[in-house]
Parts: C-alpha cells; structure tokens; sequence
C-alpha cells in the first residue's frame, strides 16, 4: 500500500471530494459506501485542477454507483441471507471455474498454480505473481459467464506482466479480444 503524502478535501462543482496524495503513478476514484463520498487517490504531486477535472469527466460513472448503492441499501441482506448467497455463490463458482480455467489456461498458455475463492469488497480478482496464487471474487457468480472468463484472463496476463500497461493491455486483445465489453458489464 503506497503511503499518504497529504490528505484534503476538494470542492468540485459543489461537491466535497476527499483526496489523498500517495506516492503513485495513476490516479484511482472510489465511491464510498453508505455515504456516497467521493475519495480519490492521486500522486502526490498532481495538480488539484487535474484531480477536478478527473472527477468531473467521471461524473456519470459517479452518479450510477450511487444509483446501484440506493438500490443495495434498499435491499440490505440480513446476515443469515449473506450467509447463504455466500455459500451459494461459492458453489456455483466452484462447478463453473474448473471449465473456465481450463479454456483460459488453454487460450493464453499460462498456468496459475493456485486459484482460490473469497467475498471481496473492490477488486474482481488478484494475482499473486511469485506464488502464481490467484484469488477470485465470489460475487462473479452472480455475472454472465463471460465476466468471469474476463476476469480469469486478466488475471492470469499479470503472470506475464504485473501492471496494467499497453504490453499488458496489448495481451489482453491477443487472449481476449472482446474484453472491453464484457469490463463494462463489471463496473
């Protein structure tokens, strides 16, 4: 986790946005739950006009996930229910997975030696490059096929590069020629 440099807050068009600067490259905006705060992590020596103006290009994505939030709000699990899509969720995944990471392995000759299920809160999957441990969302279950063959793919392209570059990007249109599609249909 890279380190905070400052923290403020941001005023862009009337709308208080919570910035931290980091010792990054890129520049990464999240709307948080319950609230709908708008934080945005940025480098540490971006300008606060770029960040402004990042934040208003972005301003549609904003207002959908804010949407998609009411509506979860308005249906909160209780937690025995969690429990239970959980476990379901879980067990699709794992009659589904075997098949899709066959295809995957096949299409892109790479192999992870891991692969493993858990509830993540803001990432699809994860890649672990030395270990070749690759960590899948079990709320994929609850996509079209495709999204997780998406996401199995991308996954297992960081075993060729770590980050999400134009070699990376460049593989991903050789492995999965339709990825940004599907990318859309996750966000």
């Amino acid at each position: 986790m890279a380190k905070i440099v400052k923290t403020c807050w941001l005023e862009v068009d009337g709308e208080q946005v919570y910035v931290e600067k980091k010792k990054i490259k890129n520049m990464y905006l999240r709307v948080r739950k319950p609230d709908g705060t708008v934080h945005v992590s940025a480098p540490a020596d971006m300008d606060d006009a770029l960040i402004s103006r990042f934040v208003r290009e972005k301003k549609g994505w904003i207002q959908q996930v804010r949407k998609k939030m009411q509506f979860s709000a308005e249906r909160e699990l209780m937690p025995e229910e969690k429990e239970a899509q959980t476990e379901a969720y879980t067990q699709q995944l794992l009659q589904t997975l075997p098949q899709v990471i066959e295809k995957c392995e096949a299409v892109t000759g790479l192999h992870a030696r891991e692969w493993k299920l858990r509830d993540m809160k803001t990432r699809w999957g994860t890649c672990n490059v030395e270990k070749k441990r690759i960590w899948l969302n079990i709320q994929l279950a609850a996509y079209p096929r495709e999204c997780l063959e998406y996401v199995v793919t991308h996954e297992l392209v960081h075993l060729l590069e770590r980050g999400h570059n134009a070699v990376f990007w460049g593989y991903m249109d050789q492995f999965f020629p339709d990825w940004r599609r599907v990318r859309k249909m996750l966000r």
